[in-house]
């Protein structure tokens, strides 16, 4: 079994390297930005990378911006007016394997370098896939920038990822609200910047414009709530009984759909449904919202403002929810419920109420590290 293993490492490591031995007959562009983000389940490393890349562009306004994702999110990429390559995440080629859908992840990638010759690639991802690394491997004249949000379970290999590490030029760190400890994971190379937010308070709707769009009584308290694209594991079930709980205490609830849900469920319960990118553009709407604790919801409620209840998502294969909430909390009128119950709900919202009523103040958010990060992948430096 362990000559297996090790026989298994090897071949990867050979068909990574071996990418170093392909001629590659061609210069990069120095003004050219290829964008990678990584999505399966949701949005939040699009999102992230389009804050991003908006920014670049407002920056450097001469920088052409192309992007290449595996997110079915593209059509959201091409609105915000980037061209957008489409691979197919690994989970939808049923019957592929591992080995065959990095070989045909490699082949895209690098022909998507070829033709568009960047000359920074910049990955927004949990962990680089090898099909990737070979490409690092073989087109070494471009720099490689690696967006990497902390945060990760304690299950995840954090030897492998510090290996991966080493394979970037510059890695930015974006930090989350609440974490007093960010200044810790300071170490060469690295750029820590303030919470990547890709909305901001210029770009909401007025409360009654809100309301009006979503055809809610401005007389009655309202709700907004969502919790995931429904990708990773069903909701459908927790969110109706979250609907019918706020519904009894006499709230309008509006459901915010994933533009990217896979298998989408209509909520019959729910006063509004919304699918709509950004939904926090409605946000002036709510009295407050309950939420999954993705880094795009929890950025987005504590820089809008947004008093919140967060219940976290544990069924997320690496990004710890619970302490992406937990810290958050911090931050101003903010409850979480780590194990959802309707008696748990029922006492977050009794204590976010209270909150609301004496009101309570929201700490300052940082800038938005969206502007950081844009001088870091034109400068190379923080």
């Amino acid at each position: 079994m362990l000559n297996r293993c090790k026989l298994v490492h090897f071949l990867r490591w050979a068909w990574i390297a071996s990418g170093a031995l392909l001629p590659v007959v061609w210069r990069p562009a120095r003004d050219t930005y290829l964008f990678l983000p990584i999505n399966g389940a949701g949005l939040g490393h699009v999102s992230r990378a389009l804050a991003v890349a908006k920014e670049l562009r407002r920056q450097k306004p001469e920088a052409r911006i192309v992007f290449l994702t595996t997110s079915i999110a593209v059509h959201l990429v091409y609105r915000e007016g980037f061209v957008c390559h489409h691979v197919p995440p690994a989970a939808l080629l049923e019957g592929l394997g591992t080995v065959r859908w990095n070989g045909y992840f490699y082949r895209c990638v690098a022909d998507a370098v070829t033709l568009h010759r960047p000359g920074t690639l910049v990955f927004d991802g949990s962990a680089p896939y090898i099909g990737l690394q070979r490409v690092i491997r073989r087109f070494k004249a471009v720099r490689y920038v690696w967006v990497k949000r902390g945060l990760y379970k304690a299950s995840v290999d954090h030897d492998r990822l510090d290996e991966q590490f080493r394979l970037f030029q510059n890695v930015i760190v974006p930090a989350e609200f609440g974490d007093s400890g960010r200044s810790g994971a300071a170490r060469p190379r690295v750029s820590l910047v303030p919470p990547i937010v890709g909305m901001g308070f210029d770009d909401l709707l007025s409360p009654l414009d809100a309301c009006t769009r979503l055809r809610l009584d401005p007389a009655r308290p309202r709700v907004y709530l969502q919790l995931g694209a429904g990708n990773i594991n069903g909701i459908a079930d927790v969110q109706a009984r979250v609907v019918r709980t706020l519904q009894q205490r006499g709230y309008q609830v509006v459901v915010g759909q994933s533009p990217i849900s896979l298998r989408p469920t209509p909520c019959d319960e729910a006063d509004r449904e919304i699918v709509d990118y950004p939904n926090s553009r409605y946000f002036a709407a709510f009295d407050f919202a309950v939420l999954a604790a993705g880094y795009n919801s929890v950025c987005e409620a504590v820089a809008l403002k947004l008093p919140a209840i967060f219940l976290p998502n544990h069924a997320t294969q690496a990004d710890d929810q619970t302490l992406r909430a937990s810290m958050a909390a911090r931050m101003g009128p903010f409850e979480v419920v780590p194990e959802f119950s309707e008696a748990a709900l029922l006492e977050a919202i009794h204590k976010l109420q209270q909150r609301i009523e004496s009101r309570e103040s929201f700490s300052a958010p940082e800038a938005n590290g969206a502007a950081h990060a844009a001088a870091v992948v034109i400068g190379g430096r923080s």
